[in-house]
């Protein structure tokens, strides 16, 4: 599903610039359902579109960007500030703002806000389902409760996901990418390969710098730069 986003700027140029670098960029991940350079308009196409995303200037007349971050409480929307000054956004800490472009936007910045923005919908989903996640496999998507999830195994472009009642199923989708969907509450990245729920190790070894027993007999190898943070978490929760 495609991240509903408008952008709201006064400069047309501006507008016009970052549509253009969103649709050669992220056109499977992002759709553009308007862009404004009137702040008044453009709030009322928010509150009637409802989009997921906007990108909001802070300079503008009549209504400026911190107006609207205010007429914006009540709805579900992240925003991202554009700005040619950094002082401005700072203004915007404690708001619905997640994030802020200095303006000219670099590609390199672009990337980082939108995958955030990516992200936050992601988690947002999840948390309206419960505990429930979806997971992409070969002939669909399966939602799985992430509580039932022992570990999960890096390999390669796809995840090995080993659950409770002997489950195992193969995800279409990157180890980084469970890693940025689950709570870090409840998962720790124990190696570079390996993702695990602290509440299912049994057993932890010393032994070639740290392995762990998973509740499925299956021994799990920890990295030498994560074992402290393991054992903590070990400790914590058994």
């Amino acid at each position: 599903m495609k991240l509903r986003t408008c952008i709201i700027d006064d400069e047309k140029h501006a507008t016009e610039t970052l549509s253009y670098d969103l649709r050669e960029c992220f056109d499977e991940q992002v759709e553009i359902l308007f862009t404004s350079n009137n702040p008044v308009e453009g709030l009322k196409k928010i509150r009637a579109e409802k989009p997921d995303l906007v990108f909001l200037d802070i300079e503008m007349p009549g209504l400026s960007g911190i107006d609207i971050l205010e007429l914006l409480e009540d709805l579900k929307v992240d925003v991202i500030i554009t700005t040619a000054h950094q002082e401005f956004a700072i203004q915007t800490v404690g708001t619905k703002a997640i994030a802020y472009l200095l303006k000219p936007v670099l590609p390199d910045e672009l990337e980082k806000v939108v995958h955030l923005a990516i992200r936050n919908r992601q988690k947002t989903q999840e948390q309206k389902r419960g505990d429930k996640i979806a997971v992409p496999v070969f002939d669909g998507i399966e939602f799985i409760n992430y509580n039932s999830i022992i570990y999960i195994k890096s390999d390669g472009n796809y995840s090995e996901i080993y659950c409770t009642e002997n489950r195992k199923i193969i995800a279409s989708k990157t180890l980084k990418h469970f890693e940025e969907m689950l709570p870090d509450s409840v998962f720790i990245r124990i190696h570079k390969s390996y993702l695990a729920h602290p509440g299912f190790i049994t057993k932890y070894f010393k032994r070639d710098g740290g392995e762990v027993l998973m509740s499925n007999n299956h021994v799990l190898p920890i990295a030498r730069n994560r074992r402290e943070e393991v054992v903590k978490l070990i400790q914590n929760n058994h």
